[in-house]
């Protein structure tokens, strides 16, 4: 494989030349309640032939397999200088990388069996049932995938990586005197089935469900609101990182300007591509650059945006590590890989305190955006009185411009921790890709607070 791509990148009269093949092995078992309502595994097989010279643009050719690779290149680099009317590419330089695997994964997912992760499906379906006599349903899917990429430029650089994922994901359903509710949980880790360690989540997701059956519609107001670390990194992602991904050249610029204030003191977020086990991190990323941790707000302050080679190019700046592909032979763009909100001081009783009549925030449903608006869903929620959390509510559903919402946090607690969930991001053409965030307990204040579906 190797000297295939690097013959074809040889043979390329393009000033940059990019191949980039990945192949994908999945297999996923769906219960809907104890029966398997879909089982199977796939192979795909992709990639892209990218070109660029001095004062063109790029040129791309999609393709599967590793036949006519030569031809690929060719092609796109007849469609880059179809593009020299357009905004010419600037690339940042990056050292130039020879990675290999260091060996073969030591828990490969594709050497257990489907039969056994169907009884894996099967045993968690019946840990949801058997947490309370009032799950009604149930939804497990077990899925894996394991992705191999090689990478060649014309630059020298070549990266061959392996890596591996495995998630789970749980809907419990709650019924009771007519009232039904439903909790939602997932986890997601790098590596394989043999070391995976989904730990009391069916028993958590079922409880969260019949919790919901007592909690009462919260009345909207304005409100002191404390986010569990899963919902505070899900808002940093969206707030945050989202806004610090520079387009790419000749685009409208969506992007926070350098020295802009977002926030108080208290609040530092980043983003690191290389923290250790979660499921968006890896050596390099999709253009064969190193990753490495960037700041983005410090102290309030922005001080740096996620760069490809292109977007830091264009502006003078190093890369990042952050030039991520949605999709098996997608182009690269500026991505969040593990969003993180710096620790402050102190506990969520710390947080709690003082707090009079508040919302406390957990289990977060959905957390979504269109241009600077954002609407975040809690899953679960309790009210907070004089300093104590107390009855459940459901219903709650924070709304409004994002910067603004920054702008009300007070307080940032000691107790940060990485949200093992399988989180995805979507982003139009970009495509999907994996996330994390980590982050502590968050407090904000004077929140309107109102009421979602329920």
């Amino acid at each position: 494989m190797k000297q295939a791509l690097l013959d074809a990148i040889s043979r390329s009269r393009a000033g940059y030349s990019e191949l980039r093949l990945r192949r994908i092995w999945s297999s996923s078992v769906l219960l809907r309640d104890r029966t398997v309502e879909a089982a199977g595994s796939s192979l795909e097989t992709g990639g892209l032939a990218r070109c660029c010279s001095p004062d063109t643009g790029w040129g791309a050719v999609e393709f599967s397999g590793i036949d006519r690779l030569a031809e690929r290149l060719l092609k796109a680099h007849e469609l880059s200088l179809a593009a020299a009317s357009r905004n010419p590419v600037r690339l940042a330089p990056i050292p130039i990388r020879q990675l290999e695997p260091a060996s073969a994964l030591p828990d490969d997912p594709r050497q257990v069996a489907l039969l056994e992760k169907r009884a894996m499906a099967e045993a968690l379906a019946e840990a949801l049932f058997a947490a309370d006599r009032r799950v009604s349903s149930a939804r497990v899917l077990c899925r894996d995938e394991t992705v191999e990429t090689w990478l060649a430029t014309s630059e020298g650089t070549w990266v061959h990586e392996l890596r591996s994922t495995v998630s789970i994901a749980l809907l419990g359903v709650a019924a009771e005197a007519g009232n039904v509710e439903r909790a939602l949980g997932s986890v997601a880790a790098r590596g394989g089935w043999r070391a995976f360690d989904a730990g009391s989540l069916a028993t958590r997701v079922a409880m969260a469900a019949v919790e919901q059956l007592h909690a009462r519609p919260i009345r909207p107001g304005r409100y002191a609101v404390v986010l569990d670390p899963a919902a505070a990194g899900a808002l940093m992602h969206r707030a945050v990182a989202h806004l610090a991904r520079p387009a790419l050249p000749g685009a409208d610029p969506d992007v926070l300007p350098m020295g802009t204030r977002v926030g108080p003191e208290c609040l530092t977020v980043g983003d690191d591509p290389v923290v250790e086990g979660l499921q968006a991190s890896a050596q390099s990323d999709d253009e064969g650059t190193a990753g490495r941790r960037c700041v983005i707000v410090q102290n309030g302050l922005v001080l740096g945006h996620l760069h490809s080679r292109e977007t830091a190019g264009a502006v003078g700046a190093a890369p990042t590590g952050h030039a991520r592909a949605g999709s098996l032979r997608g182009a690269p763009h500026p991505r969040a890989t593990n969003t993180y909100l710096a620790p402050g001081n102190g506990s969520l009783d710390d947080l709690l305190a003082g707090v009079r009549a508040g919302v406390y925030v957990a289990d977060l449903e959905t957390c979504e955006g269109v241009d600077d608006q954002f609407t975040l869903r809690a899953g679960r929620a309790r009210m907070i009185r004089d300093g104590r959390l107390a009855e459940p509510v459901k219903g709650v559903q924070l709304g409004g411009e994002l910067l603004a919402l920054l702008g009300r946090v007070d307080a940032v607690a000691g107790d940060f921790a990485w949200d093992t969930a399988s989180g995805r991001c979507r982003d139009g053409a970009a495509g999907v890709v994996c996330i994390s965030t980590g982050a502590p307990h968050l407090r904000l204040v004077d929140v309107m607070v109102g009421i979602g579906d329920s």
